[in-house]
């Protein structure tokens, strides 16, 4: 606790209260004084899990693993997810002549999705054919040129932070409320950085609980 409190104003993690929003968002009820416009999101899937935080724009990720469920071929998979995109997407997600490019594609456009509807609060219930994105290259297995589109109409408010690794995408979706306020210097900043697990919890002195730690610590990995 004594990194979150050196980072975040002294606040405890157990004084944290948090809330949901008219739309089911998670949002702090108490945020410190040093973070007061603070906008976080958190997901996982497979063997990855992601947290994104900003204090001066909204903010979604997800997490998606390319895989396709037992006992089912890429075109049914495909075709229970026909209402999810528009034409011009799944031009693209069927763009590649194998199926593991197709179901690469699929995912890729997926998290996007998921990304923005988690970023602006709605979840799932924003209509996904509204959104069509427009896939940049991955060049070195990450892209930050992807563009996205809300009813035909290009929003160049937001900014897509794609990185595909291991069988994973991972994109955030960034919403800066006024670009004009960034400086310069960090119009370019990374928004993605990978961590291991040692790097988020060093020793059992990083924790209050030392015998929660203990028995953390003594449980199996799963296979």
């Amino acid at each position: 606790s004594s990194g979150i409190n050196a980072e975040y104003g002294g606040v405890t993690p157990e004084s944290f209260l948090l809330s949901r929003d008219n739309s089911g968002k998670p949002y702090l009820l108490n945020p410190p004084s040093t973070l007061p416009s603070l906008s976080f999101n958190v997901s996982h899937a497979g063997d990855y899990a992601a947290f994104a935080g900003s204090n001066s724009a909204k903010i979604g990720v997800d997490v998606m693993k390319v895989e396709l469920r037992r006992n089912t071929t890429v075109e049914t998979f495909f075709g229970h997810m026909k209402r999810q995109f528009t034409d011009f997407e799944w031009q693209r997600i069927r763009s590649p002549s194998s199926d593991r490019g197709k179901l690469v594609n699929f995912y890729r456009h997926w998290c996007l999705k998921e990304s923005y509807v988690k970023a602006i609060g709605t979840g799932l219930k924003f209509g996904l054919q509204r959104i069509q994105f427009d896939i940049g290259p991955l060049e070195g297995q990450v892209c930050n040129t992807t563009t996205m589109s809300i009813d035909g109409v290009l929003d160049s408010d937001w900014i897509f932070e794609e990185i595909y690794m291991d069988n994973h995408f991972i994109t955030i979706a960034v919403r800066n409320e006024d670009s004009s306020d960034i400086p310069a210097e960090d119009k370019n900043v990374e928004l993605l950085k990978v961590v291991e697990f040692n790097d988020l919890i060093v020793s059992e002195d990083t924790l209050d609980d030392v015998h929660y730690f203990a028995s953390f610590n003594e449980k199996k990995e799963c296979p």
